[in-house]
């Protein structure tokens, strides 16, 4: 009884696995070409090629009616960011606040680096005052007292 459970386990765990992800018949390989390029406006981190929300399905038939059409990949593109913006695509271009978007990482890197250049020259100049302050005497001593456990004494 309890190896027909586990089968019966298995056979569902085979059945739930995801369907791969083609095109279905009546849409072209192109149109998912395009939708993976722009996002789904209700979905988190989705392409409009992988959501199964109802826009995503509308703008995909909105991709197959103006491939139709005749028109490019870049005007079809447009056409979506005239009606969302920039935000729309996958990787929208370097300019206005997204450029700061695209650069903010390597600002934030050089103020690290910057950083870590100050506190380190903080630390020498720290090191060698205190270098400065250990009389002559005391360092004759330990030099002294170096040699001769050098030597075994």
């Amino acid at each position: 009884m309890r190896g027909l459970f586990f089968l019966t386990g298995l056979l569902f765990f085979a059945l739930a696995q995801p369907i791969p992800n083609t095109p279905p018949p009546d849409l072209s390989p192109q149109v998912f070409e395009i939708a993976k390029t722009l996002r789904c406006p209700v979905c988190q981190g989705e392409s409009a090629a992988e959501s199964n929300a109802g826009i995503a399905v509308e703008m995909r038939r909105i991709i197959a009616e103006q491939l139709a059409q005749g028109k490019s990949e870049a005007e079809i593109r447009r056409f979506f960011v005239e009606r969302y913006g920039d935000w729309i695509l996958y990787e929208p271009p370097a300019r206005g606040l997204t450029l700061w978007v695209w650069l903010s990482p390597l600002l934030g890197l050089g103020l690290l680096v910057y950083g870590l250049w100050r506190y380190q020259a903080r630390i020498r100049a720290q090191a060698q005052r205190l270098a400065a302050e250990v009389p002559e005497e005391e360092i004759a001593r330990l030099e002294a007292e170096l040699k001769r456990s050098a030597n075994g004494d």
